[in-house]
């Protein structure tokens, strides 16, 4: 989902004082002239919209006026922003900041253009933080037509970071403050829509996405309303499970963005076209749509058309076309892996060199510092060198042994990476391989719950493993996804269970990255190996001021310490896992984190902790 932004538009100001001569009431009223002038321009043309925000400017400066000239700084930024001149933008803002009097609108204003400025350079966090500060002192203002931009985009940014309960909140907070403008009342919904539906939120997801659909026909949106319809078309597919209405939609949706020429997004409608048919079981209808998808259709798209394809020739019985769709399905994810991996190392590669050579120069720099001091202290030279000799001596030494420790530590984050890309090749093909005798067997809900299993494991992996830290609800869905797997792999010879203490907060508390799934792994390979009613027991929860998980399991326990400490899969062994706690606790100066295993003839029991100072 894209962000929708809207600039804030400032509202003429009431003078606080007097103009004494009638030439500066004149001029204050054509400057706010050309302060509406150019607002009305901004989004048709910009160069004009300039032109119109210069001329206030110089006026208001004229007869120092200073809220004239906040205004005008503010309207000049806004343009610039749209241009890309986000440094002068920037500059201009600064400028009303530092004002002695700023009214607080226009005060509230200028934070929420410094907002957009880290929108547009993508650092959405702190785009965020200061959104915040906006709605703050837009709030003191009380001034709705000014708030409900903040809460919006607040709203969007939550939205795109997936955080949608934060989302949820201020776009719900936005949406009451909206009914002077319906035009933007109509996107609020659209975007909260997707927000509930995201949640689950279904009857909420249903009421809003309806009123912006009779929003959309009354102001004849339709490029929004073909955004709508398609929303329809696959919640009806995939929750609501009424496939007469999600034809109805999705037919409707094909059909504006045929007439707007939306081709680059017509390749979606048809896919949708074409899996609501499948659902329903029309099969030869469903393969129409999927044809016409296919020619434009690319990256993850093209991955789900050719498994639409897939599965209505199965449901055709015609196997041979289905292992060919099945075949052109695993090229795609294949290729999309593979780029995201070759992405991946090399951005830590290059990270590596970038380190690498700043240490050469820092070296270097360093050097011609002790140069110039030994041309400067000629007379003590025999003194000089030695003292020099000394601290060359252990310069060189410090240097080279930070040198070494940050080699070897972006060695050891880089395999880390790369390991965790990488799950084991053995348990993949089994899994997969279970997974086609079901869809052989045409096991419809077996075969797609343990591809869903499947697909949310690959992902939760391939996203996270980029980051040093993960929150416990994405451990434990991992964990979840990954026991289903090995249940199916191992004929359902052990359950398992999953628990989360009250005082944990899935969305917030964070654990290392992927570090509770070696443990589990090794808990079936061995622990319960030849054991037949196996249990895996998984708690999170808090204790004093750590956060915890145990794993345990019910089965022979360790025989050899030694031994068996060496058994993890080999790709994230037990000394890996020690050396990526090290390596926390080293670079995060407030993590600590500990394993603690506890072995007898009736089970093993794993305690993680993680402390944050």
């Amino acid at each position: 989902m894209k962000i929708s932004h809207i600039l804030l538009v400032c509202l003429l100001l009431v003078g606080t004082y007097k103009i004494s001569a009638q030439s500066n009431e004149e001029k204050a009223k054509e400057i706010e002239q050309n302060l509406i002038r150019s607002k009305e321009l901004l989004q048709k043309n910009v160069d004009s919209s300039m032109f119109y925000s210069d001329k206030a400017l110089q006026l208001s400066k004229s007869i120092s006026n200073d809220t004239l000239v906040a205004k005008s700084y503010l309207q000049k930024s806004s343009v610039l922003i749209i241009k890309g001149g986000f440094e002068q933008a920037d500059s201009l803002l600064q400028n009303n900041l530092q004002a002695k009097e700023l009214p607080v609108h226009i005060e509230g204003q200028t934070w929420h253009n410094l907002g957009t400025i880290e929108y547009y350079k993508q650092d959405f966090h702190k785009a965020l933080d200061i959104y915040l500060k906006a709605a703050k002192v837009l709030e003191k203002a009380n001034n709705s037509k000014q708030l409900v931009n903040t809460y919006t985009n607040i709203g969007s940014i939550n939205a795109a970071l997936k955080n949608f309960k934060n989302a949820q909140i201020y776009l719900e907070r936005a949406l009451p403050l909206s009914d002077f403008n319906e035009v933007l009342r109509l996107q609020i919904l659209v975007n909260l829509s997707t927000i509930y539906k995201e949640q689950k939120l279904f009857k909420k997801y249903e009421s809003s996405v309806f009123e912006a659909e009779q929003l959309g026909l009354k102001y004849n949106a339709k490029r929004i309303l073909s955004v709508v319809y398609t929303n329809l078309s696959t919640y009806y597919t995939e929750e609501g499970t009424d496939y007469d209405k999600a034809l109805y939609y999705g037919k409707k949706s094909v059909s504006l963005k045929k007439e707007l020429n939306l081709t680059q997004t017509l390749d979606v409608a048809y896919n949708n076209l074409g899996h609501s048919f499948l659902k329903k079981g029309e099969y030869h209808k469903a393969i129409a749509y999927l044809d016409s998808a296919k020619p434009s259709s690319k990256g993850i798209l093209r991955s789900y058309v050719f498994n639409n394809l897939k599965e209505s020739y199965i449901g055709l019985k015609d196997y041979k076309k289905a292992m060919y769709y099945a075949d052109l399905k695993d090229e795609v994810k294949d290729s999309l892996t593979n780029a995201k991996q070759k992405e991946k190392v090399a951005e830590l590669t290059e990270k590596f060199e970038s380190e690498k050579k700043q240490q050469q120069i820092d070296v270097l720099d360093a050097q011609n510092e002790v140069q110039a001091l030994t041309i400067k202290q000629q007379k003590y030279i025999l003194l000089v060198l030695g003292i020099i000799g000394v601290l060359v001596l252990i310069l060189s030494y410090f240097g080279f042994k930070n040198y070494k420790t940050k080699q070897q530590l972006n060695t050891v984050l880089l395999q880390q990476k790369l390991r965790k890309t990488q799950l084991n090749p053995h348990f993949l093909f089994n899994a997969l391989q279970s997974i086609q005798n079901f869809i052989y067997q045409n096991d419809k809900e077996k075969s797609g719950a343990y591809l869903a299993s499947y697909s949310k494991l690959i992902r939760l992996i391939l996203e996270k493993s980029d980051d040093n830290f993960i929150c416990v609800g994405d451990d434990k869905l991992a964990l979840e996804s990954y026991l289903n797997l090995q249940q199916l792999t191992h004929n359902n010879s052990f359950e398992y269970q999953i628990d989360m203490g009250e005082n944990v907060i899935e969305d917030f508390d964070q654990i290392p990255s992927l570090i509770t799934q070696p443990f589990v792994e090794n808990a079936i390979l061995h622990g319960l190996k030849d054991i037949n009613q196996g249990v895996i027991n998984v708690n999170y929860y808090k204790e004093n001021d750590a956060l915890c998980v145990s794993i345990s399991d019910n089965g022979k326990g360790i025989q050899d310490k030694k031994e068996d400490s060496r058994k993890l899969h080999k790709s994230m062994s037990m000394g890996i896992i020690k050396e990526q706690l090290k390596n926390l606790n080293r670079t995060s100066k407030s993590f600590e984190g500990d394993i603690s295993i506890n072995s007898s003839d009736k089970g093993t029991k794993v305690i993680l902790s993680f402390t944050a100072a």
